[in-house]
């Protein structure tokens, strides 16, 4: 049943001039592009606002218990004593105004947005942060758009029929937190599409250590980890990390998870607990999803007072990467739970990402469309065009291309795309790197991009990782061998860990420390027997290694994989720098069983 929000003061009407306060349901209405219409064409802009307001917006406002507060030239301020009423008015609307555009008449293009919240009311006005945020989330609605609060969306959601979009939390100007947003439509009409650029990553705060056994003179050991932590977690740009003054006052066993995720606008809390055992620190830490009410991670360190300045950015740093798995994971698994036409361009990445590394025919057709569908709702998502450009990669390196040359160059435009609207993002940077090394031997270029990746972001785990085959290319295994076990140690528990494991064996097989080449050729494969490119590289460290038998039976696996294989046409184009590496490379292939 729901709950009339006509809040009015006891001694209402007792003195008319003092502003009363109230619960309310606001909408905020606006003519998109109004200045321009005005300045093309002032008088008929402005007589066809006014018929718009007089014919149609004016009677749906009272015949859905509504009230027009006020005109702000080309807007207009709405108040409803029941939620429901207003989101029922904001659909009919915009239903209305698409069967007027599509009946062959030129209506105004609105925006609308929508809150419900405590207000302040006076004779002919209505202010307060309940009226505010309805007028902030305006911006985020686009022509034809309805956007609305989370405090509305959960009043009405179960008692009206339409199609949501998850903005997730945005920042609001002037407004102290960030207010979690849905798009809406009405059911039928086409579902709304929004861009990442509002707030879509992944939110996560970190809250002060409890101290246990600590003196309060020893407050500054618990704040400085935190600040350590967060600051590694600012460097991953796939979240939104919540600055560590902003959490400060969150202290306490009493604290309420949920009440903090709701004033700092986030899905995931970092929580824990600092103890010390004479000259030893430990340290727990938790990863909670809010959301569902769920641990996600958990984990414990000990260094010694003495030491933890010294170790306090590298525990930092171990946390930041033992979360982002996690956080990876739980994500694609609200994503999965949305209906396929309510998923916006991160869900669709998201799920793009894990089809992508699952290699099977079937999957990397799936993770394309995928893909495609993020661009099509955002041409501008650089992490889209990177993961398709990646998917170029494993289609070239999995044996799945029929024309290479035309192949390579729509991977080097989608990588470069990416470039063009996140400059400085790691991953973007660390595809592009392996492009121009992998697949045109451009090995200058690429190291320059791995160096602008690492600079930028010493923590990522792709870039240090993929920057590995590039030194494998030129013969460097020392240094291929170390930036793919650093690459490793950067990310432990990803759910796609075998990609990176893959650089260690092209990285041992370079530096010709065979067993090892075998020994993580051999987990790759246990972990993802399809991944061709792996098992080549096993075959041959397991012929130089001298186990014959076994290299015949990974080359049999690939085989089976890609029947179409031959050694002559991988050797024409496969990227190690000098003649008789490469060759060496085909014999040991052909050794194995691969056809010439």
């Amino acid at each position: 049943m729901m709950i009339s929000v006509d809040n009015t003061s006891p001694d209402n009407g007792s003195d008319q001039g003092r502003p009363r306060r109230r619960t309310a349901a606001t909408i905020f209405i606006d003519v998109v592009g109004y200045s321009r219409l005005m300045g093309s064409d002032e008088e008929g802009t402005h007589q066809r606002w006014m018929s718009m307001r007089s014919d149609v917006i004016e009677p749906r406002v009272a015949s859905n218990a509504g009230e027009v507060i006020k005109s702000t030239g080309d807007g207009l301020l709405l108040e409803f004593r029941n939620p429901v009423d207003a989101i029922r008015f904001a659909l009919g609307m915009q239903m209305h105004l698409a069967e007027s555009s599509s009946a062959g008449s030129n209506p105004l293009q609105l925006r609308m947005s929508a809150n419900v919240g405590d207000v302040i009311a006076e004779r002919d006005d209505i202010y307060g942060d309940g009226v505010n945020i309805a007028a902030r989330l305006q911006e985020f609605a686009g022509p034809g758009g309805v956007v609305i609060s989370g405090a509305i969306h959960d009043q009405v959601k179960d008692h009206l029929r339409y199609q949501a979009a998850d903005l997730g939390f945005l920042t609001l100007k002037n407004i102290e937190r960030r207010i979690r947003a849905f798009k809406i439509a009405h059911h039928d009409l086409r579902a709304p599409t929004i861009s990442v650029a509002h707030s879509l990553k992944p939110s996560v705060a970190v809250l002060p250590l409890q101290m246990l056994g600590l003196q309060a003179a020893d407050a500054y050991l618990a704040q400085g980890i935190v600040h350590d932590i967060v600051a590694s977690l600012a460097g991953i740009r796939e979240l939104f990390v919540v600055s560590s003054t902003s959490t400060l006052g969150f202290t306490g066993p009493t604290v309420d998870p949920g009440a903090v995720c709701h004033r700092l606008g986030v899905r995931y809390l970092v929580t824990g607990t600092l103890k010390r055992h004479g000259e030893l620190l430990r340290m727990r830490v938790e990863l909670i999803d809010v959301d569902t009410r769920s641990m996600l991670w958990t984990n414990q360190y000990e260094a010694s007072i003495s030491q933890l300045f010294d170790v306090q950015e590298t525990i930092a740093t171990s946390i930041a990467y033992a979360l982002l798995p996690h956080i990876h994971i739980s994500e694609l698994q609200h994503a999965e739970r949305k209906a396929p036409q309510s998923m916006n361009a991160y869900d669709l990445v998201l799920q793009g990402m894990y089809r992508l590394y699952r290699l099977g025919h079937d999957d990397m057709l799936a993770a394309r469309s995928l893909f495609e569908r993020a661009l099509d709702h955002d041409p501008q998502y650089a992490a889209a065009y990177a993961l398709m450009a990646k998917w170029y990669i494993l289609h070239i390196g999995e044996g799945h291309s029929t024309d290479f040359k035309a192949d390579s160059r729509e991977a080097f435009r989608l990588a470069s795309r990416a470039l063009e609207f996140e400059p400085s993002d790691p991953m973007a940077l660390a595809i592009f790197g392996h492009i121009n090394s992998f697949l045109f031997g451009a090995y200058d270029r690429a190291i320059d991009a791995f160096d602008r990746a690492i600079g930028g972001t010493p923590n990522s785990a792709i870039a240090w990782s993929l920057s590995a085959s590039t030194y494998c290319y030129l013969g460097d295994g020392p240094r291929a061998v170390a930036r793919a076990s650093y690459g490793i140690s950067l990310s432990p528990l990803d759910p796609y860990a075998y990609f990176y494991q893959s650089a260690l064996t092209n990285a041992h097989y370079t530096n010709e420390t065979f067993d090892d080449a075998v020994h993580w050729g051999t987990k790759v494969m246990a972990a993802a027997p399809q991944f061709a490119a792996n098992l080549r590289l096993l075959a041959a460290s397991l012929v130089a290694a001298g186990s014959l038998e076994r290299a015949r039976e990974v080359g049999a696996a690939h085989m089976r994989i890609d029947p179409s294989f031959s050694v002559e046409k991988y050797c024409s184009w496969y990227p190690i720098k000098q003649p008789d590496r490469l060759a060496l490379l085909g014999e040991r292939l052909i050794e194995a069983g691969l056809p010439r």
